[in-house]
């Protein structure tokens, strides 16, 4: 009896021990390892980024105070320059100006698609009429459950209507089309993207918003990202060879003179939207002086 006694509290002190350890190194992963929260970047962004104040500052008539964010997105963009884009391309296939490229018949197409959040039009600033650019990042580690376009399936409350819209637009191509002649605009299911005033005096002043490029859905088609299901387990942590395709948001007319919070956020099964929360949703500040 005393035996028994004596052998469950070993088992007793034995287990207590392993979830003590367990908890330690558990609490220390999570404070030396990165967030791997799917994050929804934009650009362009200052060199001091500050997520809860990332103010795009800037006034249309003078060139010195949007030369930066010019720049900016120009060097983000750097990365997708290609004489030969995908179709539909990811991105403005060119940084450079229409003088200074070397004329490519594909990569006018693709800036007409871009249009008119391209380096010809200066992405909008040098009109008060700013370009932003939005990617997915940290997509290696998750797979997303979209709400799927081909599947009847009920949807939020507050999705806004234009995604609503694009679904069923979508879904009726889908099954009219055959898919040995589907045509290549049409990639299946997205991550769905929106973006609004963060509060009613910024919706009263964001004015109208376009998604760029306007003949394809507001979001990021899944199966041209790299995600978890998508790539081996042991590539996870490196590089992604093919930056992730983008969305630009145009600004077609916000209002002068007012700082005017932007917010925009993705809409999946598996995302659970909260204000307080960074996963799938940024925030960004517009003034144009």
């Amino acid at each position: 009896m005393g035996l028994e006694k004596r052998t469950v509290k070993i088992i007793v002190i034995f287990v207590v021990t392993v979830l003590v350890v367990a908890g330690i190194i558990g609490l220390l992963l999570g404070l030396l390892l990165p967030l791997r929260y799917v994050e929804l970047e934009v650009w362009p962004r200052s060199d001091t980024y500050n997520y809860e104040q990332p103010l795009i500052q800037f006034r249309a008539a003078d060139p010195g105070s949007w030369q930066q964010w010019f720049d900016k997105i120009n060097n983000f963009l750097r990365a997708y320059e290609t004489t030969v884009p995908e179709d539909p391309p990811r991105a403005p296939c060119s940084i450079h100006r229409h003088d200074q490229r070397l004329t490519s018949p594909n990569c006018e197409q693709s800036l007409r698609a871009w249009m008119p959040c391209i380096a010809d039009n200066f992405y909008g600033y040098n009109v008060g009429k700013p370009c932003v650019f939005l990617r997915l990042n940290h997509i290696h580690y998750w797979v997303p459950e979209p709400y799927n376009m081909t599947m009847r399936m009920s949807l939020p409350d507050d999705m806004p209507d234009n995604i609503k819209r694009a679904m069923q637009i979508l879904a009726s191509e889908q099954r009219n089309l055959n898919v040995q002649r589907l045509p290549s605009s049409v990639y299946g299911d997205y991550v769905w993207v929106s973006c609004n005033g963060e509060f009613s005096s910024d919706v009263e002043n964001i004015g109208p918003i376009q998604y760029i490029p306007a003949h394809s859905p507001p979001g990021f088609p899944i199966n041209r990202l790299h995600t978890a299901d998508r790539i081996p387990r042991a590539a996870r942590s490196l590089p992604d060879l093919n930056p992730a395709p983008l969305v630009a948001v145009y600004f077609e007319n916000p209002h002068r003179g007012v700082v005017i919070n932007v917010e925009c956020r993705i809409w999946t099964r598996d995302i659970i939207y909260d204000k307080s929360s960074r996963v799938g949703r940024v925030r960004f500040e517009i003034l144009v002086e």
